[in-house]
């Protein structure tokens, strides 16, 4: 807000992420989805001069060809708003060091790049681990960073010397009011006193054992726990003084803070949190609230920067004692102890610290300006070669999938889930459909089948052989067939031929189905094109659950070891064969076990 206030055209893209989706993301995939849909191609006018974006992209941040596609996307919707709304020589603040983020800014090519490092996140999670060399790569690339910890800073000395403490602030709209001026939620009003509150995620740095053992020890407080939760709270849920509030809009945060008698910052402390500046402990100063916070490294020099306004405790016994000392002191509730944490608040309100900001980037804009030189030269070439990998991007991009689909084992492996390869074993009949399944759908497989039926039969498999054919002929192949079978010593009363031509798979099972059972055939090897066999058996399974089928493999079934490479017939006939499933599923007609 400080920024638009100043007339400066601000655009917010929506996090990309930093590590591919889990189950626990479904809410914010839920979210994202609604806001995508209820804006103009990802782009909502929030107010004046302000915008934000809400990118689509594929959710995997450190997948190389992901990464062409999605910069390639979202740079060209990017641009396209920029042209429109004449948002021209953007200053880039990013808070994702991912190869996403700094493809996007590549492309963008702004006046000046700047990192706001707002946690450790490399060191957040394994997920996260990746992260680690692109944050080294963004902290040399960018112009300037900024940081929120001294932590962090000296984790990006050793890349950059333009880096630059800025922890977070507050809005002194939201927290900078009198408290007469707020109302206490409802939900306050109804529990006990004294309130010992926290507001914030409940998330796996947040220590449930240590506030369930304060619960425990404090039994006439109530602990009240407001925000989302991103973390099972089964230990905090058995605590009848524990009231978990869930979220609230950030609007609401001063009237539940100014109802509390001590605030909470209870945080494991490790090296990720070593590393973070809590934005909740200048909103509870702002309100006049006594904090009490474990010992991380931040905490602990903001008690030395302003001494006395912080409790900061070691290990939850001490933390225990210093909630119970906070509320049994009147000197914490003093007005000149509330004055006192006021007047601290103000000194970090995020109009303060856009003051340094400010005159930092100013700074950093002049010098560029100073040290680079007007060369006309270098301006053209720079021209080009952003708009030759305007084209460039999307070739890369299609030679990825071309490689992808036409020379790797991606479509062996999706293709080979439809292939059936049953052992063989004895069975009444052996039951053949000469027709579908086959690349291109030529009716010329039966070919092939006919191989495979002489083959069985030869060795014994089974004492009959029927014939089905899916495609009505000038001169039908199950007649060629059975003039083969019977060349190839085949006994004609040992085959049976259906003479009706069904229009469908299912329509095919049932008419030879119906035969099977007047010949009191009670299981068959069944014989059919490799990528048909796996919607046949299942079709088979639903129509005809008395009828053992074994599909074996035939003669034309592709290798089960890995293959590289496919066919534009193959692809065509894998594609045709998963819709097929889809569609007979929704018809009722398979059976997927």
């Amino acid at each position: 807000m400080s920024l638009t206030g100043q007339g400066t055209k601000v655009l917010f893209i929506e996090n990309t992420g930093v590590r591919g989706p889990q189950l626990k993301d479904f809410g914010r995939i839920v979210d994202r989805v609604r806001r995508r849909l209820s804006s103009l191609h990802g782009f909502r006018e929030i107010e004046q001069n302000l915008w934000t974006y809400s990118p689509a992209f594929l959710p995997f941040p450190y997948n190389a060809a992901v990464k062409s596609i999605n910069v390639a996307v979202i740079s060209k919707s990017i641009r396209q708003w920029m042209r429109v709304t004449r948002f021209t020589d953007p200053i880039v603040i990013s808070f994702l060091p991912t190869p996403l983020a700094q493809g996007l800014i590549e492309k963008i090519a702004p006046a000046l790049t700047i990192y706001y490092c707002a946690n450790h996140m490399a060191g957040a999670s394994s997920a996260t681990k990746k992260l680690r060399y692109w944050e080294d790569l963004f902290f040399k690339k960018a112009d300037l960073v900024f940081a929120i910890s001294e932590a962090i800073i000296e984790r990006a000395r050793p890349f950059t010397r333009s880096v630059y403490s800025f922890p977070a602030g507050i809005d002194e709209a939201k927290f900078m009011v009198p408290k007469e001026q707020l109302v206490t939620p409802d939900d306050i009003k109804a529990v006990k006193r004294p309130v010992i509150g926290y507001v914030g995620a409940i998330s796996d740095v947040f220590d449930q054992e240590m506030v369930a053992a304060l619960a425990d020890a404090l039994p006439d407080a109530t602990v009240v726990l407001v925000g989302p939760k991103y973390t099972t709270t089964s230990l905090l849920d058995q605590k009848s003084n524990i009231v978990l509030l869930g979220e609230r809009s950030h609007e609401q945060m001063a009237a539940y803070i100014s109802s509390f008698d001590v605030a909470l910052i209870p945080y494991v402390v490790n090296e990720f949190t070593d590393s973070v500046y809590s934005c909740k402990l200048n909103e509870y100063l702002a309100m006049g609230t006594a904090v009490v916070a474990t010992n991380m490294r931040e905490i602990c020099a903001y008690e030395r920067s302003y001494p006395g306004v912080i409790s900061v405790a070691s290990g939850a016994e001490e933390f225990i004692g210093k909630v119970r000392q906070t509320l049994d002191n009147p000197q914490f509730r003093s007005a000149e102890a509330v004055e006192r944490r006021k007047a601290v608040a103000r000194e970090n309100t995020w109009t303060t610290r856009f003051k340094g900001i400010m005159t930092v980037i100013d700074k950093q804009l002049a010098d560029k300006a100073l040290h680079q030189p007007n060369n006309w030269k270098e301006s053209l070439q720079r021209y080009y070669t952003r708009h030759r990998s305007a084209w460039l991007m999307p070739l890369t991009v299609l030679l990825m999938l071309y490689l992808v689909i036409f020379h790797s084992p991606l479509f062996w492996f999706i293709g080979d889930q439809l292939v059936v390869r049953h052992a063989p074993l004895k069975t009444d009949a052996i039951v053949v459909f000469s027709g579908n399944g086959e690349s291109a759908y030529r009716n010329d497989s039966y070919q092939r089948r006919a191989l495979d039926a002489v083959r069985f039969y030869r060795q014994g498999y089974a004492p009959h052989i029927f014939l089905s054919s899916g495609k009505e002929q000038d001169l039908s192949e199950v007649d060629v067939i059975k003039l083969y079978l019977e060349d190839k010593g085949v006994a004609a009363s040992a085959i049976h031929i259906l003479d009706k031509y069904p229009k469908s798979t299912s329509e095919n099972v049932e008419m030879v189905m119906q035969q099977l059972r007047r010949q009191g055939v009670h299981s068959i090897l069944f014989l059919t094109s490799p990528y048909h066999g796996r919607r046949a058996l299942w079709t088979w399974r639903k129509q005809a659950p008395d009828i053992t089928v074994l599909t074996p493999a035939v003669v034309d079934t592709p290798p089960a070891d890995p293959q590289w490479g496919a066919t534009v017939d193959q692809i065509s006939v894998i594609v045709y064969e998963y819709v097929a499933i889809v569609y007979n599923w929704f018809q009722g007609r398979l059976r997927i076990v």
